[in-house]
Parts: C-alpha cells; sequence; structure tokens
C-alpha cells in the first residue's frame, strides 16, 4: 500500500523560546548577557516532527496553532523543514502555545509555559481522515490537550489501527491522573514512547520492566521508555526485551531529546528496521540534539544520524 506520507505527527505544536547559559534571573532590572537565544519549533508533537524531516521522512503536521506571529514562525519554519502543514489549523482569537526555557550551564532547565492553541485544539474529521493515511500516525502530549485527551484521543488511534497505521504515543509531565487518560489508548498503540520519569508518575516504580509490563498488561505492543542518561528500555509484547546505552556526548541542552529520540525511533519503524536499530537511531538522534540547543539542534540528515549511531562512544564504556 502507498502511502503519502510516512508519518504523521498528531498533537501539541508549540513555539519555544530557548536562552543559553542561564544561572538565575537578574534582580529587579538588572541585566545579564548570555551566550545565545534561538527559537524552536517544539511540544510533544512539534519536537517529534522536526527530526522526522530531517531523517528522510515525508511528515505531515496534525494540529493547531494560534492567530498571531508566533503562529507564522512556528508554520513557516516547517515548511522550510520540508514538513506538509496542510491540516495543520488555525485558530482566531487563540495565541499559539509556547514556552520560555532558560537553560542552565547542565543543559536542564525550567519550563514557563502558556497554554493556547494545542490545549484548545480538537482534531477535524478531515484533519483525522489524512492522519490515517500515513504508514506511522503518532500521538504526542497525552495530557496536555484538554480538547482532545479522553474519547477524541482514543477514536484517533482507533481509526488509525483500523486504516493499518503503526501507532505510536507520548505523553508530557505525566501526573497521577494522567493514566486515566492513557490506559484506554494502550489497546489501540503499538508503541507506547514515555520516560521513566513519566511511567514513575503513572504507575509509582521506576524499574522500566515493570513500567512496560504494567502498559503492555493494558494492551500496548511495546513500551520504548527513555532513561535519561542511561539510555532507553524497550519490551515487547511477545516477551523480548533489552536497554540500548546512551552516547557519550557534551550536553548543552536536554529539553528536545525524549521527542526527538521518538522521531528517531519512528523512522527506524518506517524503515522496517529491527527494533534494537530502531532503539538505537533513536538514541544517536536524541544525542546529537542534546549537544545543541533546542527541538531537532544540530541533526542534518538520516545518513550523518547513522553513521553518528555506529560511531558514536557509548556512555561509560571503558576506553
Amino acid at each position: 500500500m502507498a502511502h503519502p506520507h510516512d508519518v504523521s505527527v498528531c498533537g501539541t505544536y508549540i513555539l519555544d523560546v530557548l536562552g543559553v547559559p542561564i544561572t538565575e534571573i537578574p534582580a529587579g532590572g538588572g541585566r545579564a548577557l548570555i551566550d545565545e537565544i534561538r527559537l524552536t519549533v517544539a511540544g510533544t508533537a512539534g519536537g517529534t516532527v522536526v527530526p522526522c524531516a530531517r531523517l528522510g521522512l515525508k511528515a505531515l503536521a496534525v494540529g493547531a496553532v494560534g492567530a498571531d506571529e508566533k503562529a507564522d514562525w512556528v508554520l513557516n519554519a516547517m515548511e522550510r523543514e520540508g514538513i506538509d502543514i496542510s491540516v495543520m489549523e488555525r485558530m482566531a482569537g487563540v495565541p499559539t502555545s509556547a514556552t520560555i526555557l532558560p537553560i542552565r550551564p547542565d543543559g536542564s532547565r525550567p519550563v514557563l509555559h502558556a497554554r493556547g492553541a494545542s490545549a484548545r485544539w480538537k482534531i477535524s474529521p478531515e484533519a483525522q481522515k489524512a492522519a490515517c493515511r500515513s504508514k506511522v500516525l503518532h500521538l504526542g502530549g497525552v495530557g496536555s490537550l484538554l480538547a482532545m485527551d479522553g474519547e477524541p484521543t482514543v477514536a484517533l488511534l482507533r481509526d488509525a489501527k483500523a486504516a493499518g497505521c503503526i501507532t505510536t504515543v507520548d505523553l508530557i509531565q505525566a501526573r497521577g491522573e494522567t493514566l486515566a487518560l492513557v490506559e484506554p489508548l494502550m489497546p489501540y498503540t503499538d508503541f507506547f514512547m514515555p520516560s521513566i520519569d513519566e511511567t514513575h508518575a503513572l504507575v509509582g516504580t521506576d524499574d522500566p520492566a515493570a513500567c512496560a509490563q504494567y502498559f503492555i498488561g493494558k494492551g500496548a505492543g511495546a513500551c520504548a521508555i527513555s532513561l535519561g542518561e542511561h539510555g532507553s528500555f524497550v519490551m515487547t509484547r511477545d516477551g523480548r526485551q533489552f536497554t540500548v546505552p546512551a552516547f557519550e556526548v557534551t550536553v548543552r541542552d536536554t529539553s528536545g531529546c525524549g521527542d526527538s529520540y521518538t522521531g528517531g525511533f519512528i523512522a527506524g519503524l518506517v524503515r522496517d528496521w529491527d527494533l534494537l536499530d530502531c532503539a538505537k537511531l533513536a538514541t544517536a538522534t536524541a544525542a546529537i540534539v542534546a549537544t545543541g540547543l533546542g527541538s531537532g539542534a544540530n541533526l542534518v540528515s538520516f545518513e550523518e544520524t547513522v553513521k553518528a549511531m555506529n560511531t558514536l562512544p557509548v556512555r561509560g564504556a571503558r576506553a
């Protein structure tokens, strides 16, 4: 079956404004000089669709922006990446969701977020139909999609599975109550792709195998759990499991790493790679992004990322 797109990336689209390095906010009207300020397409969908495009996939962006200058920038930036924005919704009278990220010298950051169009977006029947024609459908941002969470997301994934899509799901900043939104999605989810911090918030353990077993027990086909500096853990319904260690890189900013991991994993799925190789490609994608500032940073191409996957030193390995 020919697909018009390799992947449809549905969910939160956010403009990130990043500054680095920031150790403190000057008191009063004080001034501090920093090295760099950058704008990026972000959100659990936006931060995934850009790496997908840079890794050579035909990507469809499915979500919403507002009717403001931030929307113009986000849409133009995605068009420059070759991403199809034909079903992106512009919501009148609503700002584009946006975040200010003061990046600390170690790459960590607090999050200052203003909710906007992504929190009010509900996919249209036309956009849903278009999204379900891709080989992979990714849903990013469960728990923050206030108008979509619940039955609309269940319906999206159900339709995607009925259409023959491979489905992948991610969330953001999970809380205990997010579990009630996640569990109904699992029977229609081929790959659930949270971080270990998110699964800990959901099920109360930081054991990745126990977390994966929980969600597979709820119906997921597999779990790929990001472990930060410890790499990632993958478990499938048929009992296969493995850990992929992180690569050794100089970290500048971790804000886009989880979403870029997802993008890398999807790039492997689209190419029908073995899951171990998908996870290695995902890990290399995240490692490259961690060396720059924001979503998709320093990610050049599929070929360069595969080269990095095969040559970067593994974290903690002996020289």
